[in-house]
């Protein structure tokens, strides 16, 4: 795009000379990230402020920037009320004009196991474009789409929340083709109090849609209530418009049966209780004209990574589940169901679940019971939350302290889960196994 497309999306007062018709490269807010040919805009957050680094932007090969305060630097600029907003407008105006499909996925969990398998498996007829990272938010979801070209024919987006409203915001953004919910859960109840008020957030993402089309997790309590010709169910169950049947599997690796035209077996490298995730993958598939075998390949080449669900063997003839990317209770129970199957040895780490709120305690408390019906284990507890949850097991502060506890003794032959929210870092455990 063009200069001129910025103006004209932002709606903001331009400043100095600029060529209207001149081609940027990306569009940055980070201006370390910032090459010759770029736009930088300027965000100000709670520990920092973009304004503070237009001179590094600058240095760096910036040719406009984008603010939301007058600025006195010898570069052209945009000046907007508030340049997050502006991302927003901007993204919106990108998809506008290159007009791909836009398909969007929120829920509680599995959001990102689902952006991957539609990712593999689209990509197999489509140019499909997708999130980065975590980038789900009112800036990371702009960011993604910033990429955006004549070239993709599918926008595949992961849509995050920790409030009310917010999933409304980047529907009206990006406007989808189709929505894909997941499940709802008990994450961020802490602030949104009920899931119920989850459910009305996430069901926000149908906000921005022209023409209702959602697909669901037929199976969740919650989502399988509602009632409405637009909604594609896909789960386990009689009832469900799309169903799967003889699902079998461990931690590792799950079969089911699909009717479509035929039967056919459906093999993936995926836990059990992540199956219904897979199962509305290949309903989306479907409706997107992929062809049965192809989405059966895709499945079949599928390889979990970045701590979540990973497996990683061979090490001192241990196997370890690196699933510390974040953490629900009903992500933690969906594993520890899986794991009373198995008789051989088992170190489970597990830390605190964060943005629980005022029912942290009451839902921490509930992992023992799951934890009882578990044999030959060991059990680290990490963080403060957790330490309502009053068993044997070994308790400390954080990563480092486990660690050090780990150099302590030698572990082998053992079913090692490594397990909680985010910001506990335990991924640091997973390489001090690995290393």
């Amino acid at each position: 795009m063009k200069i001129n497309d910025i103006l004209k999306a932002s709606g903001g007062e331009r400043f100095g000379k600029i060529n209207l018709d001149e081609k940027y490269n990306e569009i940055k807010i980070n201006s370390k990230d910032v090459l010759s040919g770029d736009i930088f805009i300027c965000i100000k957050g709670d520990k920092f402020d973009g304004h503070d680094f237009i001179d590094e932007a600058i240095e760096n090969g910036a040719i406009l920037v984008i603010t939301s305060k007058k600025i006195d630097y010898n570069i052209p600029y945009i000046l907007t009320d508030d340049t997050i907003k502006t991302m927003g407008l901007i993204a919106s105006y990108t998809i506008d004009k290159y007009k791909p499909k836009v398909i969007a996925i929120t829920g509680s969990i599995g959001k990102t196991t689902m952006r991957n398998l539609l990712y593999n498996t689209l990509s197999t007829k489509y140019n499909v474009l997708t999130n980065e990272k975590n980038y789900n938010n009112n800036i990371g979801v702009p960011l993604t789409i910033f990429k955006l070209n004549e070239k993709h024919n599918i926008l595949l987006l992961e849509l995050g929340m920790n409030h009310l409203g917010e999933i409304s915001y980047l529907s009206k953004m990006i406007k989808p083709d189709i929505s894909i919910i997941t499940n709802i859960g008990s994450s961020h109840i802490g602030l949104l109090k009920s899931k119920e008020n989850i459910l009305k957030a996430k069901l926000e993402i149908l906000d921005g849609m022209d023409k209702k089309l959602l697909f669901v997790n037929g199976d969740d309590e919650y989502l399988k209530n509602i009632d409405e010709d637009y909604a594609y169910k896909c789960g386990f169950n009689d009832d469900n418009d799309f169903r799967g049947y003889n699902l079998v599997g461990n931690l590792f690796s799950s079969s089911f049966d699909i009717k479509y035209n035929g039967n056919y077996k459906i093999s993936v490298n995926l836990p059990t209780h992540l199956t219904n995730n897979v199962l509305t993958m290949i309903k989306v598939a479907l409706y997107l004209d992929i062809d049965i075998e192809d989405i059966i390949k895709s499945l079949k080449e599928y390889k979990t990574f970045n701590n979540r669900m990973e497996i990683i063997e061979g090490v001192n003839n241990n196997t370890i589940i690196s699933d510390c990317y974040n953490s629900s209770f009903e992500s933690l129970t969906g594993v520890l169901k899986i794991l009373k199957n198995y008789n051989q040895k088992k170190l489970l780490i597990i830390g605190d679940i964060n943005e629980l709120g005022s029912m942290s305690d009451e839902i921490h408390k509930k992992i023992k019971n799951y934890l009882d019906n578990i044999s030959n284990k060991k059990v680290i507890l990490v963080g403060e939350k957790i330490r309502c949850l009053k068993i044997d097991a070994k308790y400390f502060n954080n990563y480092k302290e486990v660690i050090d506890y780990l150099k302590t003794w030698e572990i082998s032959n053992t079913l090692i889960l490594i397990k909680a929210s985010r910001f506990l870092k335990l991924e640091n455990i997973t390489n001090y196994f690995t290393n």
